[in-house]
């Protein structure tokens, strides 16, 4: 593309520099003259040269006139040239970074001419001219140009030309059987850097969303950009043009409701989407521009704009075949297609849309009537060539838009020409055409440099003429015989039909090819193509360039720009191949066609296939790498935050005789005693088996020992059990590319004592005394230590860390930031060879290998760190080494076997004893000491910055620069990926909290290594565990043998898997990273893990212990969710895992309902002290306690096995009884619940008076005695609820057959259990529950009472009527009692951490959310029911499950006093700029005031606040908002939609307010290293859109907050998000008084 002839405006912007030129300049000679140049040598050998110069020969003949043209070539005469040579001066070019040419030569004062001399040809460039010529001898070329101005080059070979042409040549096979066979791109740049740009995109479709159902289909994209002024707009069309015109089609075939949609609705989305993409460039980034009112800022975001791109766009729909092609500008398509001669007719695609275009140019006059200059010479106000372009502000911003930037940003006037803009648009022509792949249809798209070449006749005959060639090839290619059957056998000439008609030229809007004349080559000569190259893109550039006439190919590819540009422009073309191939689903790069340096790179970057499922695609950068982790392409996940955060008093370590973990192994003993079973540090990463573990220390000089690990107190000396005092928290994590952790480290020393003694002063009834508590972060005298984990992009095995220690107090303050690495101890126990012993030593300056023989060697290489006192010296690490073994001396009065223990670094650095490490520098554990102390250390406001590498690279210096640059860059992915996690609008809070919530869940993953028998029986080297010791607990599970990376319900209180909480935690997991999910449920199935007798391990303490059946229901949930989310069904996953829950189901019957009744027992279900008696012992009145939340479960338990079973049907007949057989054990239990034996009068579980379910104690008979307490226990039985599909039942028949039977002949329990088979509910569906209608109605009744279970925060476990009513019975002269306890456990029941008579928990809450939405399924708009009860707002159940939802969100989300319930009003935590952002994710949460409770990062279920901030959060109000009837909720849509009207951007990474800047050592060797690094180490900016004067300088370029990538996701957010909002408002104000379908059965339930 021409450039426009004037910039409208100049401005600021600085572009980055692709490939530096440096030219050596030679002495001056004297000038030849002109006329040499007019003359063609004859002689083969050249004229005597005497002195340096030469004496021109006379020529042999003269050239013709030349041509009319202002630039041709000419063959310049050899004495020209030879003048050049000599006087001892040489010249060297230097191309750029891409095809760089090099040559320096020997000097040499004369040169003999012989024929045996080498023979070399140049290039003469003049002002309006190009010669070329040959010169003889060894002598170099003595200067680049001479007098007159004139450049000279030493011309490519034949060889270098075809390097250069073939550099950036692709060529992929579409082996998908959609109708592609294959398509071949190549780009050649002219300017410098190429202006084009180019992109390709598949689209998978799902049967559900294609027309007729039948199959999965693909949208195929492929675009050419062709840009003009600058690259900047040509490069985001790349990025996101394809995904705006996507969305648009999407939704228009979504409108169609299974039709296709019609031509005119197809083509209005295709322009749709170039006009949203091309608002956002010109319009939307002006207005963010004069809100900054920052240059800046200003250049980088109106880049696009103000910069312009042609854009020719293809999409072809597999299913019809039809193809569209949108052109805006001067590309151009062409289709070729075999006519019934055997020869191909060209047909275009598209027209030139310039100035020239006689159409265009009256549609501007009629649009801009007075205007005479508004087409003028062709172009558009006398200055742009196309009409139609994205950017191109210049012709699009009013005039008043204009002034503005002028005044504020830009020093150029605005043209007088510019009266009534926009005279340019994006909206492209598109055409339609039908493609038939079965006749080897192709397409060629390519830019306007192809077309100045070529007419599109010859390019149809130039790809007609290479496919007979490759047809007749005997290669190997895979692509051979599919290529033969299709394209046939070749001819000897250009096998095209001529045009017919008036087809091409200037009077239709085509350009004729305008270099042929410039050139002086005639059109009509046919025999100047040739074919040899295997890429027919680069074939048609090829023959482009010259075809046969090699020496003109040479020339014009040795131009540099920009010289180059006078003669060829920027070249992409892409060819497409239509036809038919193996459907095998791949993408496949095509080697023999692609540029050797390119097959790496594009392996792992083949082009995209993206799911669209709701509106929204899935390609992230870290999708990819998940998808390469999947598919065991690269192991993504072997390294990770895997590390403990609390290995110390675990039931793995304990070796007591007396099973006293707490006491057994204690916090100080771990600094100086080996682990066996697994390490803990602070933020740590380790392998997948945790051999090699790196974490990190800390001290301040005043502490009494290195903070090596987070501190706590056991569960004895705890007032309410173990707890964690500590400030930390989990920013940040991807699985697991960016890792982002946060410690709050205090200046003075460390309160260890105060904390000990004062909670062991309270009592039940207090509240615990954290941290916090202390004072110790008074004065903001502490640390904020950031500690950022990257991986390389292409590398998962290339670890970078990043630490930023920020001074908050008033003073300075010394730091000691200390690295540490070290193999976990395998060596000890007498169970490995000694050859096998890792080791760790000193390699270099600043770095160390280690080696592990099961890991292999790696370099632990460190950065100087800059200073911070006044000397401005960096701070070096000082390295220490020692070996991770016990310290028996210190520990036990023993002997160590060898003077360095584990203990070391603490002895060396705090108590200053210098022999305690090792001197020779080795051992298996090591720790870089970086004090940061100089002058009184940091300064306030100031940081300290640590960066190392873990590394298989042999590097020796580690280059800050680009380490920084990797870690932003990762940092700028997380933000992408889990932007499209959750897509929707919604406050920056809740997305901050959802943010934090996927990250703990990521943190809470941790090597867990448990072997039974190895434990048991004590290891070869160690003396052997005490005798009684087997017996204190897990004596039954000898099958254990565990090394598996697990969720843990917490980081640091739970450092051990709970059955029941994984599976919560993976529905959480599922939406991030499904694989690890289905891992996790799996395992727990496996035959390692689960018992013989079918029961599923709970947890170390005690394995054979019953937590909740919920196996199933995760199983099947993580089914669906990853089916939704990610468009992939594991089938094989779903039925191996059901499997095994067979085994499971049947131990719970046979174990569980010992009578038979399909009434169970099952012991405290996890719900610790929720009963009036210890629900895991015998009870003290005899008797059984028959439960109704144990028998709810197994019913809930039935009907997700149902659930799985129907799902498999589907797929596998077999599975219908099956699913018979649970339907049939559902009803049975459901008929139990209530009649028991089906006698008269008496009584179940059921208690109709209170309209509630109770636990009864059973004496055998008709003796039994209910114990009302209202609970959790009595709301549990709502979880069972089903709705079946009336289709799938009928496609089901040998399971409807069963139904049917049993209605028919088990009449009795039908009438009492089955209502909803006689009345069916909403969507003709059928309800199996435990609840009739009347019984639900009147336990919503109690559960939507504020006064009983209905808090502020979500539904309690406990009714609050027991406040006033407590209830207590007495047994045996003791007294038993229940009372509601909203905070705290006031008992020690289950070692009194945890508390079920009243706080709020959130997985039975979602249980209850989702089980509301089943009823809803079923009885739609028809059951509404008051909620709050007395409040006199009636809902239906899908409203009711939102409010609990919302509710819930309100226990962390920011209220309108800036309070979060969680915080217990500590203004700290609410209001401190560098506290407020951060949450705790608490294990359960006061019924009452919402406060935290328990564990802080719980992020297990708890995390399940994010899965509830993705389904409600675009809609939840603020917390003590009044809650708005949902016709009136429209303004907070409009809200939303306003603020994200200028651009969503990108969620922040949890991160405070901008910081000063993070620097980088003074020694660093990187070209910038003395440059400043705008690094938000604290995290973004309060406000991203506000402007930052600082820039991050990396090697040619420049980027700041707005780079072009983080502008293309805003805008790939833009383009989705208001397709979200409108729907979220249509929802909101239809769904009062209309029968829509509120909740998404398709998670729940199994489908048609």
């Amino acid at each position: 593309m021409r450039r426009a002839a004037a910039k409208a405006l100049r401005t600021t912007i600085q572009c980055t520099v692709r490939g530096l030129r440096v030219n050596r300049r030679g002495s001056v000679l004297p000038s030849r003259t002109a006329a040499y140049a007019r003359y063609l040598s004859s002689s083969s050998t050249p004229p005597a040269r005497s002195n340096g110069t030469s004496s021109p020969s006379k020529p042999d003949r003269v050239l013709g006139e030349p041509l009319q043209s202002s630039m041709y070539f000419r063959r310049a005469s050899f004495a020209l040239v030879s003048a050049l040579v000599g006087y001892g001066a040489w010249y060297s070019y230097n191309g750029d970074s891409t095809d760089a040419v090099s040559r320096a030569y020997s000097t040499s004062a004369s040169s003999s001419a012989n024929a045996a001399a080498p023979t070399r040809s140049v290039l003469v460039i003049g002002a309006d001219e190009l010669q070329t010529g040959t010169f003889v001898g060894e002598g170099p070329i003595s200067k680049t140009t001479d007098n007159d101005g004139r450049r000279v080059l030493e011309m490519l070979t034949p060889e270098q030309a075809t390097e250069k042409l073939r550099k950036s040549e692709q060529s992929y096979f579409v082996n998908r059987g959609q109708g592609v066979l294959r398509y071949d791109m190549v780009q050649l740049p002219s300017n410098d850097p190429i202006e084009d740009d180019h992109a390709e995109k598949i689209v998978e479709m799902p049967s559900s969303r294609t027309a007729d159902g039948s199959g999965s289909s693909d949208w195929m994209f492929w675009g050419v950009f062709d840009g003009h002024s600058g690259w900047t707009t040509s490069a985001k069309l790349r990025q996101t043009l394809i995904s705006f015109v996507a969305r648009e089609l999407n939704d228009t075939y979504k409108a169609a409701s299974g039709l296709t949609p019609s031509q005119e609705a197809v083509e209005s989305a295709i322009k749709t989407g170039f006009l949203r993409l091309d608002d956002e460039i010109v319009h939307q980034s002006v207005q963010k521009v004069l809100q900054s009112n920052n240059k800046i800022v200003g250049a980088e975001m109106l880049a696009p704009a103000l910069s312009g791109s042609c854009a020719l766009l293809s999409f072809y729909d597999s299913r019809s075949k039809l193809l569209r092609v949108a052109c805006t500008g001067d590309s151009r398509a062409v289709l070729g297609r075999r006519s019934s001669s055997g020869k191909w007719t060209a047909t275009a695609l598209s027209v030139d849309q310039t100035g020239s275009n006689p159409d265009e140019a009256a549609r501007l006059r009629k649009l801009h009537p007075g205007e005479e200059h508004v087409v003028r010479n062709g172009r558009v106000l006398g200055g742009l060539e196309p009409t139609r372009a994205f950017g191109d502000a210049s012709y699009k911003w009013t005039r008043d838009i204009a002034d503005k930037l002028r005044q504020q940003f830009f020093g150029r006037t605005v043209s007088p020409l510019l009266k009534t803009p926009p005279y340019v648009t994006a909206e492209p022509v598109v055409t339609t055409t039908k493609i038939e792949p079965e006749k080897g249809d192709f397409v060629v798209m390519a830019t306007d440099g192809l077309w100045e070449m070529l007419t599109t006749e010859e390019v149809v005959g130039l790809v007609g003429k290479w496919i007979e060639s490759q047809a007749s090839s005997t290669t190997n290619s895979q692509f051979d015989s599919v290529w033969s059957r299709v394209f046939g056998s070749q001819s000897a000439k250009l096998p095209v039909e001529p045009s017919q008609g008036a087809k091409g030229g200037d009077a239709d809007g085509q350009k004729t090819p305008i270099r042929l004349r410039q050139w002086g080559v005639s059109p009509d000569e046919m025999d100047r193509f040739v074919v040899k190259d295997k890429n027919v893109a680069t074939h048609l550039i090829r023959n482009a360039l010259g075809g046969k006439n090699q020496e003109q190919v040479s020339a014009l590819l040795t131009l540099p720009s920009p010289y180059s540009r006078r003669y060829r422009d920027d070249l992409t073309v892409q060819v497409i191949f239509f036809g038919y191939s193996e459907k095998t689903g791949e993408v496949l790069v095509n080697n023999e066609a692609t540029a050797e340096a390119n097959k790496g790179a594009l392996k792992a970057k083949l082009p995209a296939i993206m799911v669209v499922l709701d509106n929204h695609e899935y390609t992230t950068e870290e999708e990819k790498r998940l998808k390469e982790d999947r598919n065991r392409i690269k192991y993504w996940k072997k390294w990770g935050p895997y590390v403990s955060e609390r290995q110390w008093a675990t039931v793995r370590e304990d070796y007591s005789a007396d099973g006293d973990a707490w006491s057994h192994f204690t916090h100080d003993d771990a600094r100086s005693r080996a682990f066996r079973w697994g390490e803990d540090g602070i933020a740590g990463v380790c392998d997948t088996h945790g051999f090699q573990n790196i974490a990190f220390a800390f001290w301040n000089e005043k502490d009494p020992f290195l903070k090596e690990r987070l501190f706590g107190l056991s569960n004895p000396q705890g007032n309410h059990g173990e707890s964690l005092k500590e400030a930390h928290f989990h920013l940040d994590n991807t699985p697991h590319s960016y890792m982002k952790y946060l410690y709050k480290y205090p200046q003075n020393a460390f309160p260890y004592e105060d904390l000990l003694k004062e909670n062991a002063r309270r009592g039940k009834e207090d509240k615990e005394y954290q941290l916090l508590d202390t004072g110790i972060f008074e004065e903001d005298r502490y640390w904020d230590i950031f500690i950022e984990t990257a991986k390389e992009d292409d590398d998962p095995e290339e670890l970078l860390f990043r630490v930023t220690a920020w001074n908050r107090g008033p003073d300075p303050a010394p730091l000691h930031i200390i690295p540490l690495v070290w193999f976990r101890n395998t060596w000890a126990w007498g169970r490995e060879a000694v050859d096998k012993k890792p080791s760790i030593q000193v390699a270099g300056e600043n770095l160390v290998k280690t080696k592990h023989h099961s890991l292999g060697e790696r370099n632990f290489l460190l950065s100087p760190s800059p200073g911070v006192g006044p000397s401005g010296e960096d701070v070096e690490p000082k390295l220490m080494f020692t070996e991770n073994d016990t310290n028996y001396e210190l520990l036990y009065g023993g002997e160590n076997p060898q003077p360095y223990v584990k203990d070391a670094f603490h002895r060396y650095i705090v108590d200053g004893e210098k022999g305690a490490v090792n001197p020779a520098q080795i051992g298996t554990k090591c720790a870089a000491q970086f004090a940061f102390n100089e002058d009184g250390g940091v300064k306030p406001g100031e940081c300290a910055v640590v960066r190392f590498r873990i590394s298989r690279k042999q590097d020796t210096y580690l280059d800050e620069e680009e380490f920084d640059d990797i870690i932003e860059r990762k940092r700028e992915e997380a933000d992408e990926f889990y932007y499209h996690i959750s897509p929707l609008p919604m406050a920056d809070d809740l997305r901050n909290i959802q943010r934090q919530a996927f990250a703990g869940m990521m943190w809470c993953k941790q090597h867990y290594l448990f072997i039974w028998d190895e434990w048991a029986n004590g290891d070869p080297s160690q003396p052997p565990p005490p005798p009684d010791r087997k017996g204190i607990r897990n004596s039954q599970w000898k099958h254990l043998h565990c090394d598996d990376i697990l969720s843990m319900p917490d980081s640091w209180e739970y450092p051990f898997f709970a059955a029941w909480d994984t599976s919560f935690h993976c529905i959480t997991l599922a939406m991030i990273d499904p694989d690890f999910a289905k891992k996790q449920l799996d395992l727990f199935t496996r035959e390692w893990y689960c018992h013989p007798n079918g029961q599923l391990p709970a947890y170390e303490w005690n394995f054979g212990d019953v937590n909740p059946p919920v196996h199933a229901w995760a199983t099947f949930r993580v089914f669906k969710i990853e089916r939704k989310m990610y468009g992939r069904q594991d089938l094989d996953f779903l039925e191996r895992v059901f499997q095994k829950l067979l085994m499971n189901f049947t131990w719970w019957v046979n174990r569980k309902d010992v009578d038979g009744k399909n009434v169970f027992e099952g012991g405290f279900l996890g719900l610790d002290n929720i009963g009036l008696f210890n629900r895991s012992e015998p009870l003290p009145t005899g008797g059984t306690l028959e439960q109704a939340d144990s028998t709810g479960w197994m019913a809930f338990y039935c009907l997700n096995m149902l659930n799985i079973a129907l799902e498999l049907a589907k797929h596998r007949r077999i599975y219908e009884d099956i699913a018979s057989k649970f339907f049939e054990h559902f009803i049975l239990i459901s008929d139990a619940m209530t009649f028991r034996m089906g006698q008269k009068d008496e009584k179940s579980l059921w208690n109709d008076e209170d309209g509630f379910y109770y636990d009864a104690i059973s004496w055998g008979g008709p003796w039994i005695q209910q114990l009302p307490v209202r609970s959790l226990v009595g709301l549990i039985p709502l979880y069972a609820t089903l709705t079946l599909e009336p289709e799938l039942i009928n496609k089901l028949p040998n399971f409807k057959k069963r139904v049917d039977w049993f209605i028919e002949n088990r009449c009795d329990v039908a009438e009492r259990t089955m209502h909803s088979i006689a009345k069916r509910g909403k969507g003709n569906r059928i309800l199996l529950s435990l609840v009739s209608k009347d019984r639900l109605v009147r336990i919503l009744e109690r559960m939507l009472n504020e006064d009983e279970f209905f808090s502020p925060h979500g539904i309690r476990s406990m009714s609050k009527h027991h406040k006033d009513h407590p209830f207590s019975m007495e047994v045996n002269g003791q007294t038993f009692k229940v009372g509601y306890v909203p905070g705290d456990s006031d008992s020690g029941l289950f070692g009194g951490n945890s508390n079920w008579r009243g706080p709020i928990w959130l997985c039975v809450n979602f249980l209850l959310v989702e089980s509301l939405q089943r009823f809803y399924l079923f009885f739609g708009q028809q059951l509404q029911v008051e909620c709050p009860v007395g409040s006199g707002d009636m809902m239906h159940l899908g409203h009711v499950s939102e409010e609990i939802q919302h509710r819930l969100q309100h226990l962390m989300a920011r209220g309108d006093d800036g309070r979060r319930s969680i915080n217990a009003g500590n203004d700290t935590l609410d209001f401190d700029p560098n506290w407020r952002d951060y949450l705790w994710f608490y294990e359960f949460f006061d019924g009452d005031s919402g406060r935290g409770l328990g564990a802080t990062h719980q992020c297990g279920w708890t995390g399940l606040i994010a899965r509830m901030i993705h389904d409600t959060g675009v809609n939840c109000r603020l917390p003590q908002t009044p809650r708005t009837p949902s016709v009136g909720m429209s303004h907070y849509f409009d809200d939303i939609f306003h603020r994200h009207a200028g651009g969503m951007h990108t969620p922040k990474t949890p991160g405070s307010p901008n910081a000063p800047r993070l620097r980088r050592s003074s020694t660093s060797r990187s070209i910038a290293a003395r440059s400043d690094f705008d690094g938000h180490a604290n995290g973004y900016d309060e406000d991203e859109e506000e402007a930052d004067d600082d820039v991050m300088t990396r090697r040619g370029s420049v980027m700041n907050l707005h780079t072009p990538a983080r502008m293309r996701e805003k805008a790939e957010a833009d383009a989705h998000l208001h397709t979200y909002i409108s729907q979220q408002l249509e929802r909101v104000k239809l769904e009062q008084g209309t029968d829509q379908e509120y909740a998404d059965g398709e998670e729940f339930e199994a489908k048609p």
